[in-house]
């Protein structure tokens, strides 16, 4: 395991100070959450497919897509997915 120094505000300091001994999942679920945020925006953009923004994200097709629904992005779904999907 790797110790890792970082640098936050005093405020953002006391709202972490519940989650101190589970700071290493706090940022795995955030990273996860970056990791999806910026493979929907490349989608978005016209980019990249769900699927492979899905992938570079880690999570699944239908975590991507739900994701994106939650965030009012409404996926297409041609037979390219479909097939990616089911492989």
């Amino acid at each position: 395991m790797r110790t890792v120094t970082i640098d936050v505000s005093d405020e953002l300091s006391a709202e972490l100070e519940p989650y101190r001994d589970r700071l290493g999942d706090l940022l795995s679920i955030a990273l996860r959450d970056v990791r999806m945020a910026e493979g929907l925006a490349l989608f978005q953009q016209g980019a990249t497919s769900l699927w492979k923004a899905a992938r570079t994200a880690g999570v699944s097709l239908r975590e991507m897509t739900q994701y994106a629904v939650a965030h009012g992005v409404r996926a297409p779904v041609d037979e390219e997915t479909l097939q990616e999907e089911l492989a």
